[in-house]
């Protein structure tokens, strides 16, 4: 009897640990996707910004600003990298959808996990090579800003650890659901 009290509390103890750390996550979550749409908003504004002086100094003044375009760009690769963390979250993804509508029941469950662990690997491959990528920028600086071009690498280990982020949080979800539907 005493044994399968333990057992007991021993599960409502991990039920409420699970629960409570999916309240954390949902926290974190809603932070870093508050943040990331903010600051998409944010390079999106610069961009048009830049783009605009750049086309207002080339027709009007005969004489375009040396920086706007150096500028415009890295806003841009940064705002591709970053919506790359923000596509896996909401499923855009690349993703087999021929194959995945072409099945169904545990092997749709399996090929989607599959998805979800390809592109997790992928996202480590950017992680490491964008940590690689900032050492070998180490000490450069851009032609124009001259901006130091850690700075403008550092964009792909975040979005790296953002989409190894996200794919961890579908998994995560995934299982979830399996154990309910269980």
């Amino acid at each position: 009897m005493d044994g399968s009290k333990n057992i007991k509390s021993t599960s409502i103890l991990l039920t409420a640990w699970y629960a409570r750390g999916m309240v954390f996550l949902k926290k974190i979550n809603d932070i870093i996707d508050k943040f990331l749409y903010y600051f998409l908003g944010l390079l999106m504004f610069n961009m048009l910004v830049v783009i605009s002086a750049q086309v207002v100094s080339r027709y009007l003044f005969a004489s375009p600003f040396t920086w706007t375009e150096e500028m415009g760009r890295y806003t841009f690769v940064w705002l591709s990298f970053l919506g790359m963390g923000l596509a896996v979250k909401k499923g855009g993804h690349i993703a087999l959808d021929l194959l995945l509508k072409g099945v169904t029941g545990k092997l749709e469950k399996i090929l989607q996990t599959i998805v979800y662990v390809l592109v997790g690997i992928f996202g480590g491959i950017f992680t490491v090579g964008g940590i690689k990528l900032m050492q070998l920028g180490a000490g450069q600086s851009s032609p124009s800003l001259s901006l130091p071009m850690e700075l403008v690498y550092v964009v792909l280990p975040i979005s790296g650890i953002l989409i190894m982020y996200y794919v961890i949080e579908k998994l995560i979800k995934e299982f979830k659901r399996r154990e309910e539907t269980v």
